[in-house]
């Protein structure tokens, strides 16, 4: 009896270890991955500029770059859930790594042309790892759910803020915009083992079987929940990444000096740092998550106002409710994750609702540019903006509330 008691002491040691080291991979993962996420996008906003005089591109034309991912993360949305299912979410994880280093390097490989393929190609590895991140989330961590999607939007927070403060510094090292964005598939290839590790630690039988009905879905959300949430998301995502396409140009149009221009916008990352990690577990917690919805929708309208009012009098306070306000991309995915039955149907709604929020988000870049081509100033943008920062209240409200 003794000796049984001890081998089946010592087994259950082993299996802890083992499920510790399994845990301790999974986290890297998602830290990993996460942190690749932005920096492709964030760290060309500073450089705009530059690619635009030395390619011949307005405003308009420029937009493009921060347009065209948002589409790939519309349509490319739809298509990840089936690539779980074919090949589990984990192992096709690993293939997003590699393919968002090609399209950063394809960027700066040539003319227009090149820069846009590569941004496509940056969309498409970013839609994937949108997607299915939230399942992964949900299956290995159901009891942690909030914590882990708080740090893993915290990581990508963190991934934009450094992308954006060192786009200036990395151009005047390697003398030119084209070897600044290329920098970042460095750690895109590095962001690859830990998934690879995670994937070979992931039982072949625990790729997802193709089930229907509430065997796959739990206790799915309804449609006017998931509208709801779509457009919550879609609001969010065009007041970031509009932020994240002009801030910079808006405040050196308003005076500042160009070396400083993507500071503020690192302010927005930094402040959405705390933000990130708190808001998913207060949000889990609480009885409702409309309070904070509202509270993020009003920061981001009082930022954008400043911006209109006043862009060069006080930059830095205005991107610090800049901020403020893109928490709610955490609290989206928190709200995803906290309405989804499983991780089959956290990949099932996480796609619908990115895919359509994506969709709608990515008129905004696009149009902001455009209309600063068509009026020569930002106050038809930055109307626009204000506007949709306020509607993320009563939509976020909405579906809190469903």
């Amino acid at each position: 009896m003794t000796g049984g008691a001890e081998v089946a002491r010592r087994a259950a040691g082993e299996t802890g270890s083992a499920q510790a080291v399994t845990t301790a991979v999974a986290v890297t993962a998602v830290v990993a991955l996460s942190l690749n996420l932005r920096p492709a996008l964030a760290g060309f906003s500073p450089l705009a500029g530059e690619a635009g005089t030395e390619l011949g591109l307005g405003a308009g034309a420029i937009s493009l770059v921060t347009t065209l991912p948002l589409v790939c993360f519309g349509i490319f949305a739809l298509f990840a859930p089936a690539l779980s299912r074919r090949f589990g979410a984990e192992r096709a994880l690993v293939a997003t790594m590699p393919l968002l280093a090609v399209g950063i390097l394809l960027r700066g490989a040539g003319a227009t042309t090149a820069l846009l393929c590569g941004t496509v190609l940056v969309g498409i590895a970013i839609a994937i790892g949108n997607v299915l991140l939230p399942g992964v989330i949900k299956r290995r961590f159901p009891a942690k759910a909030g914590a882990m999607t708080g740090l893993y939007a915290s990581a990508i927070g963190g991934g934009a803020m450094l992308a954006a403060a060192l786009a200036k510094p990395l151009d005047g090292l390697t003398h030119g915009w084209r070897p600044a964005l290329a920098v970042w598939a460095l750690p895109a290839l590095a962001a690859t083992l830990p998934l690879v590790l995670l994937a070979r630690a992931t039982p072949r039988d625990a790729v997802p079987a193709r089930v229907t009905g509430d065997q796959a879905t739990g206790r799915p959300a309804g449609r006017l929940t998931a509208a709801a949430l779509a457009a919550f998301f879609g609001l969010q995502s065009i007041v970031f990444y509009v932020t994240l396409a002009w801030l910079p140009r808006i405040l050196t149009e308003a005076g500042t000096d160009p070396a400083h221009a993507g500071l503020p916008l690192s302010l927005v990352q930094l402040v959405s740092l705390p933000t990130g990690l708190m808001v998913p577990i207060l949000a889990r917690t609480s009885r409702s998550q409309a309070w904070y919805a509202t509270a993020c929708g009003a920061a981001g309208a009082a930022g954008f106002a400043g911006l209109l009012a006043a862009p060069g009098v006080a930059p830095y306070a205005w991107a610090f409710l800049l901020g403020l306000g893109v928490a709610a991309f955490p609290l989206a995915l928190a709200m995803v994750t906290a309405r989804a039955g499983g991780p089959s149907h956290a990949d099932r709604l996480s796609s619908v609702v990115q895919s359509c929020g994506y969709l709608l988000a990515a008129a905004g870049p696009l149009a902001a540019g455009l209309l600063r081509d068509a009026t020569g100033t930002w106050t038809a943008s930055l109307t626009f903006l204000l506007v949709a920062a306020a509607l993320m209240a009563p939509t976020g409200w909405l579906a809190a509330r469903l």
